[in-house]
Order: structure tokens, then sequence, then C-alpha cells
């Protein structure tokens, strides 16, 4: 069939995608009459095909094979009023060997005749088109046609024509193949039009025409105007469609094309005078005005109407004065067996949703062949149920798209049948049909939430808890965070989607991108429900520094400092060498830098040991192992005694445990687990009594302080205490030793800044009842009282006073009663803060 672009543009004019055509949808007023495509609706009908043995009619578009002894039945559907007392229908049917025939002959470039005409074409009785009719067929036939006259039909004509001209019977074959391909694209852009598929665009509908009916529909030019984008589809339909319309062109175009489908439907049906083959010219002229004088023979074709039958449309033309209007279709059954058709895997479906099972084809032929089959259905032998499914065939003619979305079954395997018209058709292989996981029971494996931390990479994650086969996507969204956008996490699963049970599944988490924090995992699985799982994001686990810390033997136990970050989050800590005992952090700890821990070594722990630390982190299950973590070292260092001497005695009796200020004194220091060159060091137990903390190894001098190792576990260190610190400081000292650590803190005494007295004298003036007195010395302003005894002091009278020509020597004034106690008695001074007074050197 030859059609031009306007023709046939105007057929599907509103009917491409809604992105290029603009629709105006106009009912008739009678529901049963539908709207052809933008074209004149001739009337509607259902032409089915009854099988032999009895049974169900199928619509003739939907059979496969047309054998003798069925039977063709018309029922009309709708035949306009002004026509229904007159319109008749012919039909007509070309036997299977004479389309072979035709073709071979066609191959093999050789005009085949036949001794029987007859046997080339079937015509069928006329029939009143208002009246059901049914018709056995006499031969399996390939071809199916109708010629519906609105005036009426004279078939003996068409008859006479036929036995004539025999050769037509190929371009009739022709005719009924590309009137079912614009037939099967004008229901395809119709079903598109009325109801989009958001999922796909309507590109992806027409690829999946191209697949069945192996033309290649190129892209459309969405800019062109709908005309031109009609005639590009048409002429991908057929090449020989680019040019005219053979039923309508006008003869001086028809004479011009070749011998084809076109001049032999207008000769056969329409009566157009046109020569179309050499040598034939004047025949073929003739036939108009011999055979079918006042006929207007016009292309049709037929639109679906669902379970109502089908529409005859065609080009909407008013009829010529004294002129005959008759409407030509045909169709092709395509005359073959059910292809052969066999799963590519055991297929793993869930119940509930639309699924795609992969169906591959030897050859492209039998994959177009399976949209034809019907009557889908999964069986089962374990649960003897046979299930009607919806099942369609994948736009590549290779995969079955099953939609399980209203089915009831029970989990199972099952195996797809089908019906080849009346004969069954089974696909080999299995569907195994499953329930979508349970999202609800989904969690992380242990160890995957664990290594999920902030900031430390890709790290993959496994899920468990349920069968994985049907996840589709995962987006993470973090909780609370509004203007958090959902992001994709890659997966993957041990088999593969829709592989079978896979009770795992891996997931690749960018924790660069992901703060620390509670997150939804949105799972979507196959049919798109989505739930949610929960997961935490866990801060950057504690790090140490300075390890590995050391535990000394001999020891009850031992306090240890840890150094590192985020220490607050340990909450507990192990070890195979000793128990640990962490003290708490402060409750409003962030990042703390240090931590103090009791360590109590084990009774199997020896000297040398280096053994890790198993911590125990906040949110974080197994714990973290600290390798080379803790030291065992031999016993501490430890000040067992001492003996001291000063320079000079003081002018001022020591209280026990004094150390005079000011004045040199030596400390000769015995210990155990002295190394040759032990650090010592000096501090103030009180802090703020401290004027410079010492620290010296021994040989070593640091002003007039010196510390020597006199062997035999004994050091001996001079110094000025005061240097030290202040009147008051509880002087300590500690020996470190670089293997087994620092001893515990051996007090030396207390620094005490004495006066220094050089001369006492008391006059004969009175001070009340006092006598004044004469103290001269250094350091005089730390007395407060002097007297006779440790119990009865007298305040001092004033302050000290430099004395002229020796500034470092200052005289005080005392006030002591006369006589006193004894001649030359000694006086007794208060210092400062002191309740009792102190013997001194000065006497009277």
């Amino acid at each position: 069939m030859r059609i031009t672009k306007a023709f046939m543009a105007s057929k599907l004019l509103f009917l491409i995608a809604s992105s290029f055509l603009a629709i105006e949808t106009a009912l008739a007023a009678e529901s049963l009459v539908p709207i052809c495509a933008g074209t004149l609706n001739v009337g509607s009908f259902r032409l089915l095909v009854t099988p032999a043995s009895g049974g169900t009619p199928l619509p003739l578009h939907d059979v496969n094979i047309l054998e003798p002894g069925e039977k063709l039945k018309y029922e009309p559907v709708h035949i306009a009023p002004a026509i229904k007392d007159k319109a008749k229908i012919a039909l007509l049917l070309v036997p299977t060997d004479t389309v072979k025939a035709h073709k071979d002959s066609k191959d093999s470039d050789e005009e085949k005749k036949h001794e029987k005409n007859g046997d080339d074409l079937e015509i069928l009785p006329a029939h009143p088109a208002k009246d059901p009719g049914e018709w056995p067929v006499p031969k399996r036939s390939a071809v199916v046609g109708m010629v519906f006259g609105p005036h009426g039909l004279d078939v003996k004509k068409v008859s006479s024509l036929v036995e004539k001209n025999p050769e037509l019977i190929s371009e009739l074959t022709e005719y009924a193949e590309q009137t079912a391909k614009v037939e099967a694209l004008v229901e395809l852009l119709t079903e598109y039009q009325q109801a989009p598929d958001t999922s796909r665009s309507l590109e992806a509908a027409l690829q999946g025409f191209s697949a069945q009916y192996n033309v290649a529909v190129p892209k459309l030019d969405t800019s062109a105007s709908t005309t031109q984008q009609a005639a590009q589809m048409l002429s991908a339909v057929s090449p020989s469609m680019q040019s005219y319309d053979p039923l309508t062109a006008p003869s001086t175009a028809m004479v011009s094309q070749t011998s084809g489908l076109a001049g032999s439907v207008a000769m056969l049906f329409f009566g157009t005078p046109v020569g179309v083959a050499a040598g034939s010219t004047g025949l073929f002229l003739n036939l108009h005005s011999m055979l079918f004088p006042n006929n207007d023979f016009r292309s049709a074709f037929t639109q679906s109407m669902g379970t109502k039958g089908v529409a005859l449309c065609a080009k909407a033309e008013a009829e010529k004065a004294r002129t005959r209007v008759a409407y030509l279709w045909m169709m092709r059954v395509p005359d073959v067996p059910a292809p052969p058709v066999a799963l590519a895997e055991t297929a793993y479906v869930p119940a509930g949703t639309k699924s795609t099972l992969k169906v591959p084809f030897s050859t492209p032929e039998q994959a177009r062949l399976l949209p034809r089959a019907h009557a889908w259905e999964l069986v089962s032998g374990e649960h003897h149920t046979e299930v009607p499914t919806k099942v369609t065939v994948g736009p590549a003619g290779d995969s079955l798209e099953l939609d399980l979305t209203k089915a009831k079954l029970a989990p199972g395997e099952y195996h797809l049948a089908a019906m080849w018209d009346w004969t069954p058709m089974e696909v080999h292989g299995t569907v195994d049909v499953r329930p979508l996981a349970d999202v609800s029971k989904v969690k992380l494996a242990q160890e995957s939430a664990d290594h999920l931390i902030e900031n430390s990479g890709t790290v993959k994650a496994q899920l468990r808890g349920t069968d994985f086969e049907f996840v589709e996507t995962i987006a993470i969204t973090k909780i609370g965070d509004r203007k958090s956008a959902p992001k994709d996490v890659p997966f993957t699963l041990p088999k593969g989607k829709a592989m079978g049970n896979q009770e795992t599944l891996e997931a690749e988490f960018d924790t660069s991108a992901l703060p620390a924090g509670r997150y939804e995992l949105a799972m979507t699985q196959t049919g798109g429900s989505t739930e949610k799982v929960p997961i935490t994001v866990h801060p950057a686990n504690p790090k140490f520094e300075d390890l590995p810390v050391r535990a000394n033997l001999g020891e009850t136990q031992q306090t240890i400092t840890l150094h590192g970050t985020s220490l607050e989050r340990l909450t507990r800590l192990t070890s195979s060498a000793a128990t640990l005992e962490l003290a708490p952090a402060p409750a409003d700890a962030h990042n703390l830098k240090e931590r103090h821990a009791t360590v109590k070594l084990l009774p199997a722990a020896h000297q040398g040991d280096v053994a890790s630390i198993d911590a125990f982190v906040e949110g974080i299950d197994a714990p973290l192992e600290i390798p080379d973590a803790l030291r065992v070292a031999g016993p501490r260092p430890k000040i067992t005694g001492m003996s001291r001497s000063f320079a000079q005695e003081p002018d001022v009796v020591l209280q026990q445990g004094e150390i005079p200020a000011g004045t040199a004194a030596s400390f000769a220091l015995r210990g155990e687990g002295l190394e040759t060159r032990p650090l010592l060091g000096l501090t103030c137990a009180n802090e703020g009594f401290v004027k410079q903390p010492v620290a010296l190894h021994s040989g070593e001098k640091n002003g007039t302080i010196q510390l020597d190792f006199a062997g035999q576990g004994l050091l001996f260190l001079s110094l000025d205490p005061g240097l030290v610190g202040q009147s008051g400081c509880q002087l300590t000292a500690t020996v470190t030793s670089e293997s087994t650590g620092e001893s515990d803190p051996f007090t030396l005494g207390r620094i005490i800044r004495l006066p220094r007295l050089a001369k006492f004298s008391l006059t004969d003036q009175k001070v009340g009842d006092l006598y004044l007195g004469h103290l001269v010395g250094r350091d005089l302003e730390t007395i407060e009282k002097t007297g006779w005894d440790a119990k009865t002091g007298y305040p001092v009278q004033g302050i000290p006073a430099p004395v002229p020509g020796s500034p470092q020597e200052q005289t005080l004034d005392v006030a002591l009663p006369w006589p006193p106690p004894s001649p030359h008695a000694p006086i007794y001074v208060w210092l400062r803060g002191e309740t009792e007074g102190r013997l001194t050197d000065a006497k009277y």
C-alpha cells in the first residue's frame, strides 16, 4: 500500500506524543462510535474466528493460523443509519499456498501462472453490513481482506478481475503487510496519547514497534510540523509511501511509478485509470471504464475499540457525484506455529510487583511473533494452581514484562504458559515467586557498624537480616537535617539482583561526606516500596600518643596517664598483662587529650613484657586493639633515706624537719633501683611555695646546685634550698630512671628563712615597764617578738633599719623586762606567725 505523507499524517495528527501534537477529543453521541485517528469512522464491527472443534472465538487480529474448518464470524457493532440498509461487506482470503507461490515467484524473478486462477483468491459471499454473518474457512489462508461498500458491492466484478489478473495476489499480500504495520503504528500512538507512560518516552515506545515489525523508525524532529513528523514515521514503515497515496493520487503521479502494490490495488478495486506495467498500459487504462465505471475505491485500516471490536477508518473525503465509494482493508495472518520460548535462566520475581524476564530467541522473527500469544498464566504443580497473569512482551522482543500487582500468588516455583490461538504454549524455565524483603529486620552487621566512622574514607558495610535480591536503590539522609538531600549509596549483591535468596548486601559509604550522627537508609525494592533503616555514623575514634605507657613490678597499683585525642569516648580498657580502671572523664569533655587510669599488673606479667590494650569506645561494639601499649618494667627507683648537713649552724634553733634557706646544705640520698646517671627532681609539695623546680642528672651542676653519684645507691646533693622554694616549702625529691620511671616523692624538709643575729645589747632606756634593746644582724624582718623564754614574748619596736655603711646589716629595736633570768641569759625570738619562741645564740 502506497500512501502519501499528507494522507497518513492526517490519520496520525493527534496521536503522536503530546509534546508535538494538539489534541481535541470529541466523542460521538453514540458511545459505540469511536473516533478514528484523524480520519472518517466508516463503521465498527467484530471479526472473529471460531475454532473447528468449538470453543471461544478469538478476534481475527489475534489469530496466528487460519485453518480450514474454522469459521469467520462477522458481528456489526455500529453502522451509520444513513447507510445501514444498503451497506455490504465482502471477505477476501488468500490461501497460504498462493502467498508462498507468489513469494517464491517474486524471489526468483519469474512470473508464476496457475492453471486454476480461482485457487489464488477466495472471495466469500457478500453480506449485509448490518447483520451478523458467518463463513467457513475453505483453505488455510495467510491474508484476509474486507471490502466495505456503503452503497452495496458487485462481487462478481471483483472475481472476474482476479481471474483475468492473478499476478495481483502478491500485491494484495504486500498491501496487507503494509496495512498491518500502519494499524499497529496508529494503535501504538493512540494508546500512548490516551494514557502516556511516564516511565518511558514516545521514542522508547516507537523502538518497541521497530523491534516487532523490523522497521527502523528514525529519531523524530520535534521542531518540525506534525505533518512532517507523521510523514517521517510513514516513510519508515514503507519507503513506497514516501511520494503519494496510490488510491487517491492523480493519474499523472501514478503513471510515473513502477508496477507494484499501488497500481494493482487501484486496478483491482478502485478503477483509477493508471498504467503500471510496461506493455500493459492500454489494458489497465480501460479497466476503469470496462469493469468499474462510476466507482471510487479508497484505502482503509482498522483501529481497535478494545473488547468492542474494531473501527474501519478511512480518509474523510466528500463523495463524487454519481460515483459509488468502496473501502478496502487487508490484514496478514502470521500463518506460523508458536515459537519455542524458554527463559534465559530461572527468574526470581517479587510477588505483587512488575518484573522483566529475559527470553532469548535464535532469530528476530521468533521474537516478533511472541506478542501474539495470549491468555498468559502462571502454573504451579506444587500449589495445583493456574493463575491468569498479565504478560506483555518487552520493546526489544527479548523479554517478558510480568505484572503480578493484582495476582494473588503463594511463594513458590511456577512456569509460564499461554495460548497460541487455541493451542497451549509453554514457556520453558522456572519462575520463582518470592516475597519482598522485610526491611524492618535489616541491620548493619556489627563489624560494619563499628567501622562506620566519619572521615574514614570509603567504608564497605554489610547489611543483614532479610533477602535483599529485589533491592533497587539505597539513599542515605541525616535524621533531623531538613536541608540534607538524600544521597545515593552504591551497593552490591553476592549473586546480583533478582538472582535468588541473598541475605547480605554490601553498601559503600563515603564517610568524608557523612558527619557523625544518626542517619536513615531509604531502601527501595522492585515495585517502588520504600522502607527506612536507621544507622549511626560514629565520631572519630580516640587516638593514643606517647605509647607504650609503663607499669612497674612491685606496685600494688599505680596511676598512669594516657595522652591522645577524644579520650572521653573511652569506656573501658583491658589487657592480658594488667587490669586497668579508667578515671571518670568530665561530663562536658570534648576531644579530651589526657586521662588517668589505675593499673594493677597481673601475676603472669614479667619484666620486659610489652602488651596490647583493648580500648572499648562509646557506641562501638568491638574494642580497638592498641598494640604495644603497655610495657612491664622493673620496680621503680626508691629513695629510702637521707642525711643532711649545713655549711654553718644557724643563729636560731631549727625545729624538727626544717631546712634553713640562704645557706648551703648537703644531702646524702640513699636509694634502690638507681641507675648510674639518674635524674633528680626537686620541687615543693605545696605548689604555691615553689620558686624554681630543679631537675638534673648525676654529675651535673646548675649554678650552685650540684648532684653527684657516689655509688652503692648513694646520691650527694648540695644546694641552697632557698633557690627552689620560699619559706614554708615542703622540699621533696624524686629520682627517675629511664627504664623504670619515677620514684615516689621523698620529703627532704621544710624550708625556712631564719634571721642571722650578730649582736644583742640592752639599754637603760625604759619603754613602759620594759627596757629598750637592740639586735644587729640580717633578715630581722622575720622576727615578730622577743623574750627571755619560749613562752613569753614582747613585740618588737618598729621595723628593721639598715646599718649606715653596711646596707646588708640591719638593726631592730626590741623591748625586754629587767632583769634577765640569769647572767648572760640568751634571748628567744618569735618568727612571724609562730606561737612559741625559738632559742638563739644571742645573749645579754
